[in-house]
């Protein structure tokens, strides 16, 4: 029977997560510094910054099933086990393939298996049936992960000036993390036996009383800056001008959101119109 609440380790690595400044690349999970040859030598830094995030992927997955593994409620999500393939058929596909010389795939099958929407690449295997995938196995992708990993640990060494392309991979990693927990929660919502991504939250305390703060608006700047990382689409920086404005001082709580739909709030236009 699938557990009703999966382990307490998976809190923990999202509590680490949100504290860990994974965007960083001067600390560790868990917000630690990293280790001095690690700040000082930008190879060593990126080189530490990759395996905390690799090694996050595979830690969000620890307190799953085997058959949490191959999940896939609808088309628009995918499973776990893919997540973790694909953000390595990254890696193999745009950095050690045509940058590492001798690199060996582990597998080219799954080239067509894992490509999500590259079309570039060539043909990709059909989104809505990856839960079919059964094969490879799990022990089968961390396995490739593995490979993957420790060639990448090669070509940093070797080749600082891919720096910023290692980067994209990781940025894109950190995407798939999100997804990987979106789609394994909307998957699991079908099951009702109502498993859970750790333990539930304790709902008998009271929230904060809720008010609405105002802020005056005005001209500001939007977009990402020039410093670090950004994708495309954050670019580029500009000013818009923002009319004054009201947020509530703290989310909305599962109760409260659970009263607005039973109170008919989706069936109202005038409220989203």
């Amino acid at each position: 029977m699938l557990p009703r609440s999966i382990p307490t380790p998976f809190t923990r690595h999202i509590v680490a997560f949100a504290q860990s400044g994974c965007h960083s690349l001067t600390t560790g999970l868990g917000g630690k510094t990293l280790p001095d040859t690690a700040r000082q030598d930008p190879s060593a830094t990126l080189m530490a910054h990759y395996q905390r995030i690799r090694a996050f992927s595979e830690q969000l997955c620890e307190p799953l099933l085997t058959e949490d593994m191959g999940l896939q409620a609808c088309a628009d999500v995918s499973p776990p086990r893919w997540h973790l393939a694909h953000t390595t058929w990254f890696f193999e596909t745009f950095l050690l393939k045509p940058h590492l010389p001798g690199y060996r795939v582990f597998e080219p099958q799954f080239e067509y298996l894992f490509n999500s929407y590259y079309n570039g690449i060539g043909e990709q295997f059909a989104r809505p049936q990856r839960h079919l995938l059964s094969r490879p196995t799990g022990a089968d992708v961390y396995a490739w992960r593995q490979q993957v990993d420790e060639a990448m640990a090669r070509l940093i060494a070797q080749y600082p000036g891919l720096a910023d392309l290692v980067t994209l991979g990781l940025n894109h990693e950190q995407q798939h993390q999100e997804l990987l927990l979106t789609d394994l929660k909307y998957s699991l919502s079908f099951n009702p036996l109502a498993p859970t991504l750790g333990q539930p939250f304790d709902p008998s305390g009271p929230a904060a009383p809720l008010r609405f703060q105002t802020f005056s608006g005005g001209l500001v700047d939007m977009g990402a800056s020039s410093n670090g990382f950004a994708f495309d689409n954050e670019t580029p920086r500009h000013r818009v001008w923002l009319e004054p404005f009201s947020l509530a001082n703290r989310p909305v709580t599962q109760g409260e959101f659970r009263a607005f739909i039973q109170d008919g709030g989706y069936r109202r236009a005038d409220l989203w119109l």
